[in-house]
């Protein structure tokens, strides 16, 4: 059975994160210390990492989709520390063309954010959600 397109959409994202050093991916599954997990699973045995939690599509006519993802990242520091993550992030990937490429994605915009104060293990944490308009599959 072939991929769900939320989950192409968040490996592309992964592999993105990754070749700009805002997170470590590796397309095995396998997660440490910065990692990203694709599925929505928040993972347990790490202090940082990034969970790309896949949305529902929502259908836009008949040709097109608006396919979206939550990205949440968690980082030891300040906050600081993951303001400057999310600008990052936010300049990667907001009003951004074709950007992944795939999907027949044309459009990329941030549709929210919400930055979560210091938990106690000195974490820091952001969550944003992004949309892409792209083609039916």
């Amino acid at each position: 059975m072939a991929d769900p397109p939320e989950m192409i959409l968040n490996r592309a994202l992964a592999q993105i994160l990754h070749d700009n050093a805002l997170a470590v991916y590796t397309p095995t599954g396998a997660i440490g210390e910065k990692g990203i997990r694709t599925d929505g699973v928040m993972p347990t045995t790490v202090k940082e990492f990034t969970l790309l939690t896949p949305l529902r599509p929502i259908p836009d006519g008949r040709a097109d989709m608006t396919y979206r993802t939550q990205i949440y990242t968690c980082r030891v520091g300040s906050p600081a520390t993951i303001r400057e993550w999310h600008a990052d992030l936010r300049a990667l990937l907001d009003q951004t063309e074709y950007t992944p490429n795939v999907l027949g994605i044309s459009w990329a915009w941030e549709f929210s954010a919400l930055d979560f104060d210091r938990d106690t293990q000195g974490r820091v944490a952001v969550a944003s959600t992004f949309h892409f308009r792209g083609r039916r599959p």
